[in-house]
């Protein structure tokens, strides 16, 4: 271990292992640069702030390794994936002798170094469990494993959903599960009566590039739409390389219809959602998530949002009320639905009306901060906050 990264301190060590590259994201916090999603430099400098009581260091799990003190007591270190061995996690371990873990996705080397260690552990996640066959049964069976003991005193995940995935998949009890969000967030603007243009309904789309995140049923969902006469367009935000999407939309003939916008500052994202007609978050089941904040921002847009039936969205949206809901990796049935509301302008009007309410029945659970605080106050749990906030605390297991 380099020895600046064993410097002793008279505050404990506080180690938050995530993914995505923290001191990147400082740097261009520090620069002025705007942020690329919701809550970002808030999370930052919440963090930062933390190190007033602990020596903070973000191992964040990326391509860009890196060494870097930020501030007083707030440090970065950059590993791949690949690279995290076991070893090199006991060396981790060895050289930042963390008196707290905040583990914000479900990595099992972490939490077995942890629970060696007896080191209070916040499982901080942000996924739905699927134990699908035998592999899927095994891979929860070990998780449930590694997340029981008196070191974990509760499992976090984000949002209703996830949540209780945590139970019904991996079998923890409803009183150890603390569901969180982020802020609560406001609509932008005012109600949309209908499109401008119902024969060009114009499109957003936010997310990882992916064809697991819905990319793919989108563009062919164009196909079926201009092949019925409703000349739709599509503008697209995220990160990934955007070549080999660029020429699938040229060669499905979609090439003057697809916008691909790259990585753009949230507040463009948010101000494009409001510009165009319609919102698609079209995730399929494969994708992990708990619940993005592409379903927040869209509702919060006033532009009627049009979903996947995904498992983490499943009775968050009602259908037809917060918006429209399609079967995921469907097309046709993406294509019907941005078709239904091109023909029917008054269903267009209620979801855009229905919006707000929508959107504040999604928050559920303590805020991110708030978390982190009562585990950081009283990691073994000796007031009770654990149960009072957790899924049977609160009346939702």
């Amino acid at each position: 271990m380099d020895t600046t990264l064993a410097e002793t301190s008279r505050r404990p060590g506080l180690l938050i292992v995530q993914t995505g590259d923290f001191g990147a994201a400082w740097a261009r916090m520090t620069d002025g640069a705007p942020e690329t999603y919701r809550d970002q430099y808030a999370s930052l400098r919440f963090v930062a702030g933390l190190a007033r009581d602990f020596e903070v260091t973000t191992l964040a799990i990326c391509a860009r390794p890196h060494e870097e003190l930020m501030a007083p007591g707030l440090r970065s270190i950059g590993v791949s994936r690949a690279k995290l061995n076991r070893p090199r996690i006991a060396s981790l371990f060895d050289g930042l002798t963390p008196a707290r873990l905040i583990l914000r996705s479900p990595f099992g080397p972490f939490l077995a170094e942890a629970r060696r260690r007896h080191i209070p552990t916040l499982p901080c996640f942000a996924d739905i469990f699927s134990g699908d066959g035998l592999r899927g049964r095994l891979r929860a069976w070990r998780l449930a494993r590694l997340l029981t003991g008196p070191h974990v005193a509760g499992v976090a995940n984000h949002s209703l959903n996830a949540s209780r995935s945590t139970v019904t998949v991996l079998g923890l009890p409803p009183d150890r599960i603390i569901p969180w969000d982020w802020s609560r967030i406001r609509p932008d603007g005012g109600i949309k009566s209908g499109m401008a243009d119902p024969a060009r309904p114009h499109c957003f789309y936010a997310g990882t590039l992916s064809e697991a995140k819905g990319l793919g049923d989108c563009l062919e969902a164009l196909v079926i739409l201009h092949g019925q006469g409703l000349r739709a367009r599509l503008s697209v935000a995220g990160g990934g390389d955007p070549r080999p999407w660029a020429a699938r939309a040229a060669a499905l003939g979609l090439g003057d219809c697809v916008d691909l916008l790259g990585v753009v500052p949230n507040a463009v994202v948010r101000a494009s959602m409001t510009a165009c007609d319609l919102v698609i978050v079209p995730s399929r089941p494969d994708y992990p998530e708990g619940l993005p904040n592409t379903i927040y921002e869209g509702l919060a847009s006033r532009s009627p949002l049009i979903l996947s039936d995904h498992p983490a969205f499943r009775g968050r949206i009602r259908d037809g009320t917060g918006g429209l809901v399609f079967k995921a990796g469907d097309p046709a049935s993406l294509a019907a639905a941005i078709r239904r509301l091109c023909r029917d302008p008054v269903l267009y009007g209620q979801l855009s009306a229905g919006a707000e309410d929508a959107l504040e029945a999604l928050h559920v659970g303590l805020e991110w901060p708030d978390l982190v605080r009562h585990f950081l106050d009283d990691p073994q749990d000796r007031t009770g906050w654990v149960k009072r906030n957790s899924l049977a605390g609160l009346g939702l297991a």
